[in-house]
């Protein structure tokens, strides 16, 4: 019996083909997912990987113990004094007090709450950023580990004057502790009147104002309405809460404040800045 084969244009995949997929009687080609969609997942896994170790990080910041895991040797400074005042002993310097007279009163103080500025996204954000640089500079062995950063060239320790080296590298994000500062002490800044003027007349404060936060007349004000109604006018300084309250400097006054080395000088900064006052401020400490 005769054997006959028959040819035409279509062939069988070969078996080894893993393009093809059998289907019933069907042999049908896989559908590769396109490169974009792998691209777009990709990028979602690694914004999601980052937005989780973001989200770790500035929870863990909440805690004194995560700032000690990798900052340096006056951080831990720092928090020994907080600690130390907490237990009962004398505050050395404004953190310290700080920690002593809200952890007395029942309530708790964290580093992170003087360091984060007013806790929104965007201070949060520059919280991170700033966290970073500092983890560069430690890392590169580059931070600056004095316990004393302030502009003076001395400072009193136990009633003895000690020279201590002068920086001027101050905060590295100012806005931040201000922003800090302000949101607890909101009430005090904004009362009005010449004898707080060098705290309402800064543009933070007045900014707050401007946000709604209620403008206080002070106790002696003959007219406190006139007073309020008045309001406050912006001044364009550069002078932040740190430029006269530093909050890790020892100092052995009521008001851990340095009146002549530090305050004169940011008075009289101010009032440079702003065309405002005399050139040459007298502070009197009686």
């Amino acid at each position: 019996m005769p054997r006959y084969r028959i040819t035409d244009e279509y062939e069988l995949p070969d078996d080894d083909d893993d393009d093809w997929q059998y289907e019933g009687k069907i042999y049908r080609r896989r559908r590769r997912p396109p490169a974009g969609l792998l691209a777009v997942l990709a990028a979602l896994i690694a914004i999601g990987a980052g937005a989780a170790g973001l989200f770790t990080i500035s929870e863990r910041q909440e805690r004194d113990s995560f700032c000690l895991s990798c900052h340096t040797a006056q951080h831990r400074a720092y928090v020994d004094r907080a600690q130390a005042s907490v237990a009962g002993a004398l505050a050395p310097d404004l953190s310290s007090y700080h920690y002593q007279q809200i952890h007395g009163q029942g309530g708790e103080l964290r580093c992170i709450d003087c360091h984060r500025g007013d806790g929104g996204a965007r201070h949060r954000v520059d919280t991170l950023i700033l966290s970073a640089e500092m983890a560069a500079l430690w890392l590169a062995g580059q931070d600056d580990q004095r316990l004393e950063k302030t502009a003076i060239t001395t400072t009193v320790v136990n009633g003895i004057t000690q020279t201590v080296p002068q920086t001027t590298l101050g905060l590295r994000a100012p806005h931040l502790s201000n922003a800090g500062c302000i949101g607890c002490h909101e009430e005090q800044l904004l009362v009005a009147g010449m004898d707080n003027h060098m705290h309402n007349m800064l543009p933070a404060v007045y900014d707050a104002w401007k946000r709604g936060a209620p403008l206080i007349a002070p106790r002696d004000a003959p007219d406190p309405q006139a007073v309020i109604a008045l309001g406050l006018t912006r001044y364009e300084t550069t002078l932040q809460c740190s430029d006269c309250h530093q909050a890790h400097r020892t100092l052995e006054t009521a008001r851990f404040l340095d009146l002549q080395a530090v305050v004169k000088p940011a008075c009289e900064q101010c009032h440079r800045e702003t065309g405002q006052g005399p050139a040459v401020v007298t502070i009197s400490e009686e």
